[in-house]
């Protein structure tokens, strides 16, 4: 009797070790988080096919993400955490989120990626995947969401970009040089070295003949030691009035990128709409 016990144990023990690795494969499939089961096998597919090439060309982190289940978190907070589970510390990325608990759509960024996707850029990628979600293409609207990331990616960071934490006030401009900026400067720089060169040259010059230094000689010039310093954002703190109704607290700057802090305290951008 024992013996037969033990038998059906060790058959039980070996099913379930048997099917675990399957039930937890089918809620992950490569990028593709489908927990609430919104997708078919080949959409899901065809989401990974698309994210691999964002992938390739951003360097970023990208999940897609269906859940029924937010665990009593909001969307924001969901999202945040679920990317920060996945990924490292210096993570640059983003995640985007079906969320059926909440009933809200949402785009979590991180890194670098909060430079690119300002509030009012999530916005209008926002906007594409509400007309989808709302009719029901849960494929469709994950995949117009990541195609608009993939066009923002492609347009850069704007010059007018700045991080702004609701939390704490602090202001994160980004500074970059433009071709505005680097042909004059690049044109001085050569009309200085064309004064100097002019000037050198007639220094040396000799009444009805030339004099030929011996430049060779003593002219051997050493470099002991380089250092290039380049600043690319300035840190300010100040606080920005918002309207306490509006649940995104978005500003009119489209230049602007709203962040606050996860769980892990990552600091994380981002954007919701509810359907």
């Amino acid at each position: 009797m024992m013996k037969n016990v033990k038998k059906t144990i060790a058959f039980l023990m070996l099913v379930l070790l048997t099917i675990a690795p399957i039930s937890i494969s089918a809620a992950s499939v490569g990028e593709v988080y489908d927990d609430a089961g919104l997708l078919t096998e080949t959409q899901i597919e065809e989401l990974n096919a698309q994210i691999a090439t964002l992938k390739e060309k951003t360097g970023w982190d990208i999940f897609a993400v269906t859940t029924s289940n937010a665990q009593g978190k909001s969307a924001m907070a969901y999202a945040d955490d679920f990317y920060d589970a996945l990924t490292a510390e210096d993570s640059n990325g983003i995640l985007v989120l079906i969320d059926m608990d909440n009933r809200e759509i949402y785009l979590s960024t991180c890194g670098k990626a909060i430079r690119y996707l300002t509030d009012s850029r999530i916005d209008s990628i926002l906007d594409d995947g509400f007309d989808y979600v709302s009719g029901g293409d849960y494929a469709g609207c994950l995949s117009v969401m990541l195609r608009g990331v993939e066009h923002y990616y492609e347009a850069g960071i704007p010059q007018n970009q700045y991080n702004y934490d609701v939390e704490t006030g602090t202001i994160s401009k980004y500074r970059s040089l433009t071709w505005t900026e680097v042909v004059p400067v690049l044109l001085l720089a050569i009309g200085a070295g064309a004064a100097i060169y002019f000037g050198v040259t007639k220094s040396y010059s000799i009444k009805g003949g030339r004099y030929d230094y011996p430049y060779m000689k003593y002219g051997k010039v050493e470099l002991t030691a380089r250092e290039d310093q380049f600043l690319r954002e300035s840190v300010t703190h100040h606080r920005i009035q918002t309207d306490s109704g509006h649940s995104t607290s978005r500003s009119s700057s489209s230049g602007r990128s709203s962040t606050h802090h996860s769980s892990s305290g990552r600091s994380h951008g981002g954007g919701g709409r509810k359907f």
